[in-house]
Formats: structure tokens, sequence, C-alpha cells
């Protein structure tokens, strides 16, 4: 069995798929996570060995000690901002060579982070042997940190295809779910106020509804339109029941390091539309082949993309969800996990 422990600060659903999946392939799993950050899971589910611990019950002492116990063949790290996380990992690199990977999905966009490239030497090089990235746009932020070709792992983050995959497309063929649906944050860096006027200026929706999963802030003022529905955040298996009746997914982000949503999305076997600043759009959208891909912010090209939706024949929209459900298989969690698992030594 192969030890592994991971250090979190946000305990996703992916996460939860990435060690189930690992599970899969003989592993014993430990996860020690912060358990007072919002917007994450906060009651870990039951999954044979794994364990779960929160790191409120811990100082960087016990911590170090924990980890140590367990004596892991390898550390994962979901971030650098613990500077607990990354005394344990400096010590752990310095006296046991453990091979320590660090997860990131942050693209470069240069400015505050030519400070991490400069003191990377005396940081990150020294607390970590591999990172581990979500895709292609954040490849060249890993080059600046110092890390070579041979240290950079892709992919790190999956949806849980399997449980999306099992959305019946082919029964929409009766009779097509005429339904954009939105699922994130209602936040304004999300990007929905763009889509909201571009929406209010559709003359003929065709019978078109939106509905937008989640909460926040911006929630009060999407409130009172009557073709737009608001729903709370949901399980994976409640949000499943959503987009089997839905026709055509909508992202349209103003900036996002990669989207796991977006990757549900085209496992569920949706058209998608997405603005070009997700980092998942490279992996799982190629315009007018499975949807369309917008400018951020641009409300002109959000209401094109959405009226070139609504006029689309039946026909044409079942033939983007397969083409998003064959998308989806670039990236799955069998492969993350592999992918992790390759930093060990036969």
């Amino acid at each position: 069995m192969v030890n592994i422990v991971f250090l979190y600060t946000r305990l996703q659903p992916s996460v939860i798929t990435l060690i189930k999946e690992l599970v899969k392939q003989n592993s014993n799993v430990t996860v020690f996570y912060w358990d007072k950050n919002a917007h994450m899971i906060h009651d870990p589910p039951e999954i044979d060995n794994v364990k779960f611990f929160k790191k409120s019950n811990y100082n960087n002492r016990t911590l170090y000690q924990d980890v140590i116990r367990l004596v892991p063949h390898v550390l994962y790290v979901s971030g650098w901002m613990d500077r607990t996380y990354l005394s344990i990992c400096k010590k752990l690199r310095k006296n046991f060579k453990t091979p320590i990977v660090v997860g990131s999905d942050t693209q470069w966009r240069g400015g505050s982070q030519w400070f991490n490239v400069i003191v990377s030497p005396l940081l990150h090089k020294k607390c970590f042997s591999h990172i581990q990235i979500a895709g292609i746009w954040q490849y060249e932020y890993a080059r600046r940190l110092g890390f070579s070709k041979n240290q950079i792992l892709m992919h790190n983050l999956s949806a849980d295809v399997s449980l999306f995959s099992k959305i019946n497309i082919k029964i929409k063929a009766y009779n097509y779910p005429k339904r954009f649906i939105y699922i994130g944050r209602l936040i304004p860096i999300k990007g929905l106020k763009s889509l909201i006027s571009a929406w209010g200026k559709i003359e003929n929706k065709n019978k078109w509804k939106l509905t937008l999963v989640g909460d926040g802030p911006e929630k009060e003022e999407l409130l009172g339109q009557d073709d737009i529905e608001i729903v709370d955040f949901l399980t994976q298996e409640q949000l499943c029941v959503h987009l089997q009746n839905a026709g055509c997914f909508i992202f349209p982000s103003l900036w996002e390091p990669w989207a796991v949503v977006l990757h549900e999305a085209a496992s569920a076997g949706l058209p998608i539309l997405a603005s070009n600043v997700c980092g998942a759009v490279p992996y799982f959208l190629i315009n007018n082949y499975n949807g369309i891909i917008f400018q951020s912010g641009d409300i002109e090209q959000i209401k094109r993309a959405i009226e070139q939706i609504v006029n689309t024949t039946e026909s044409n929209l079942l033939e983007m969800s397969q083409n998003s459900r064959k998308l989806s298989q670039r990236i799955t969690p069998e492969i993350v996990a592999k992918t992790l698992l390759s930093v060990l030594k036969k």
C-alpha cells in the first residue's frame, strides 16, 4: 500500500473525487484540512482507507509529528499560502527526501507574482520536489518558479466523470430541455451582471429559461425576474438532476484560474458557453464544436452566443452534447491519480 498525506486548504468535491480514485489505486490516504474556511466541505464523507483531520486541532509541532508518524511515500500540498504547511514540507524534504508535490491552478499574470518568482529558490524549491498543475495555462507560471519540465505534472483537477456521465443525453432527443444553467458563486468576478444584461437584451428567447445554481452577495440583485431561477448550492448528486434537465451550460466569469464545473458540464454532455479567461476552456470547449467561447465581460458577445443556442436545431444541440462528452475524457480522476503516483520510484 502507498501512504499518501494531503495538506489541504480547501476541501472541495474534486478533492474527494481524487482521494476516492487513489484508494482504488491501492493507497492509504490521510488528509489534514482547513476546517474554518468558507465555501468548502466541512463534513468529509466516510471512505475506506481514508482519514480526515481538522487542522485547527494542531499546532506546527504536533502536525509535523503526525505527518512524520504516518511515514508518507508522497506528500501533496494544495497551496503555498499556509506557513505551517511550508515548514513541514521544508523539514520533510530536507530530512527524509520525501517526494512533495504542490498543486496549482494559478495562471501567470505577472504583477505581484514576480515576488514568488524571485523568492522561489529560497522557498518553493526547498519545499517541493514537483508541481502538479491544472492545465496548459498554468505551465508558464510553474516554469518561472524554477520547476524543470520533468518536475511539472499535468493535471491536478478532475470532475467526477463517472458520476456526471450517467446523465442521459439520448432521452433529451424526445423533448430537449430549453434551459441554460450556471453553477458557481454569485459574486462579481463570475460575470453574472454581464450575463443578466445580455439575457435581458434578447427579445425572442424561444421559451428558454435561465437557472443560476449557487449563493453569494449578488443573490438579492438577481432575484425577481420571471425567466430566471436561482437555486442554492447542491450536492453532486442533486446537481446531476438539474444538469439532466438543462440544455446548455453557461459560464461568464471575468477571471477563472481553472473551473472544474466546466469539466462537470462537459461530462454531463451539455453544450457550453464560456468566457475566454477560464483555464479549463482549452480542454473542454472548442468553438462551434461543442459550444461558443466569448470575450469575458462583453455583453454583446454573450448575447449573440445565447441567441445562437436558442436558434440552433435540437439535432445540432444533441450533436454538441455528444461532442462535450468526448472532450470530457481528456482528463479523468484516474489520469490525475496516476499522475500524482508517478513521482514514486519503483
